[in-house]
């Protein structure tokens, strides 16, 4: 049964797959640059695209019917007995991760799980979930960072294009709605309050990992989650797998004053209550 990571972008997904991937939990052969398999990656995107949804607006995610949800079950199945498969599994004999029961412990990550985990679940019916999560404020820092910088390099090619080359093909940009910290707050409560439906359904199958305390403490922490995806690593092997961590990354967002006046507005609501990002070094004070 895979390990199925979720969680909202930016959110250190990628941080939590490759330090998992390092002590053993095999993630695909063929992987993008976010450590996503591009075959799980390209099935969730087709999904998405089955409801005329985005990443970056996941809502028509909640539409889903018995009748679609039949449909979108019945051509994963075929996908994952096709060939194509063997993008995921690559020819290793113990990646054979959908055939072999006794194979090398596996599980992908890519963030659009988070809406499309219950259907993962009817075709691997004991799949277990890694819920992801990180503080909104450097989560929509994050995503508007990131936007700038595509759409910078996109402008940069631009520049050296004339006019009649232009044929659409270049995205301009990335994600509109994400160059708003409102709007990225308002994506990762939606992720959020999604992942946390998710971590109900899955019960005692369900891990939280938040990226501050992964930050804080990365040996015991990748530990639990080991632990969890039932790898069999060293003390030494958790210890080289986190050895890139950086934990400066934690709470990165109490340095900025936008960014913490923002918080200041949003840290008591109740989803922040939830996942104990409510009072951090007495931030939500106004006079502190």
């Amino acid at each position: 049964a895979p390990i199925i990571i979720c969680g909202m972008h930016r959110s250190g997904t990628s941080l939590i797959s490759r330090t998992l991937e390092a002590a053993g939990l095999f993630v695909g052969e063929a992987k993008e640059h976010n450590n996503e398999a591009v075959f799980f990656l390209t099935l969730n995107q087709w999904m998405f695209e089955q409801l005329g949804a985005s990443w970056d607006n996941p809502y028509n995610m909640r539409f889903i019917n018995n009748e679609l949800a039949g449909y979108l079950l019945s051509v994963i199945r075929n996908i994952i007995n096709s060939p194509s498969a063997t993008s995921f599994t690559g020819d290793d004999p113990d990646h054979q991760v959908f055939t072999n029961i006794n194979a090398t412990p596996w599980g992908w990550k890519d963030p659009r799980n988070t809406f499309t985990a219950h259907l993962w679940t009817a075709a691997f019916p004991d799949a277990r979930l890694v819920h992801v999560c990180r503080n909104p404020l450097d989560v929509a820092a994050s995503l508007r960072t990131r936007e700038e910088e595509t759409l910078a390099r996109h402008k940069e090619q631009l520049a050296q294009m004339t006019p009649d080359q232009l044929d659409g093909t270049m995205r301009y940009q990335q994600s509109a709605r994400l160059f708003h910290l409102e709007e990225g707050i308002k994506l990762w409560e939606d992720y959020t309050a999604q992942a946390l439906l998710l971590e109900r359904q899955f019960a005692d199958k369900a891990i939280r990992i938040r990226y501050e305390d992964f930050l804080n403490e990365p040996v015991s922490e990748l530990g639990r989650l080991a632990e969890f995806a039932g790898l069999d690593a060293s003390s030494e092997r958790l210890q080289a797998a986190v050895s890139q961590v950086n934990p400066a990354r934690r709470y990165a967002f109490t340095d900025n004053p936008e960014l913490l006046s923002l918080y200041r507005q949003i840290c008591q609501r109740e989803i922040m209550q939830l996942l104990g990002y409510d009072a951090l070094d007495e931030a939500c004070n106004p006079a502190a």
